[in-house]
């Protein structure tokens, strides 16, 4: 996992730091920041606050959207 800009066939492009939403599976709406990309997998590591703790979760990058930052 590195912090080069990665995208994906639908166009996303995800970079650490970034905040995602969510948007399917027991974590949906939820909002966490990318910790790292595994693009040969398509999938993102993302920490998010779950019940008072900070916990890294596995999604695809088809599972999530930006949160823009305006």
């Amino acid at each position: 996992m590195d912090d080069e800009p990665k995208g994906n066939p639908s166009g996303r492009i995800f970079r650490l730091g970034d905040t995602v939403r969510i948007l399917s599976g027991p974590f949906v709406s939820f909002t966490g920041t990318i910790e790292g990309i595994n693009q040969e997998k398509a999938l993102l590591k993302v920490k998010m606050a779950i019940y008072g703790r900070s916990d890294p979760i596995k999604v695809s990058f088809s599972d999530v959207e930006k949160v823009s930052s305006c």
